[in-house]
């Protein structure tokens, strides 16, 4: 539902947008490259936390001498994440 509403939304504003001519065309522009810039963002900043996740395995891994089980590796991260 809210993916509808969504596209709605975004297509009565390029509707706008399409009707003010070169200043709408500008805004949209912006819109778009913020919303691109800000994906990539997100993007990095899930890599970053991600690869914090594996190195704390990676080292509790050598710690222990022996490799952690799958089953470990979920319950740590549900209480991480919970």
């Amino acid at each position: 539902m809210k993916l509808i509403v969504s596209i709605l939304v975004s297509t009565l504003l390029g509707l706008i947008l399409f009707m003010l001519g070169l200043p709408g065309g500008i805004i949209a522009f912006g819109i778009i490259a913020g919303c691109l810039f800000y994906g990539i963002y997100l993007l990095l900043s899930l890599r970053d936390q991600l690869a914090g996740i594996a190195n704390h395995f990676h080292i509790k891994e050598e710690e222990e001498g022996d490799k952690t089980s799958n089953e470990e590796i979920e319950r740590e991260l549900e209480s991480k994440w919970d």
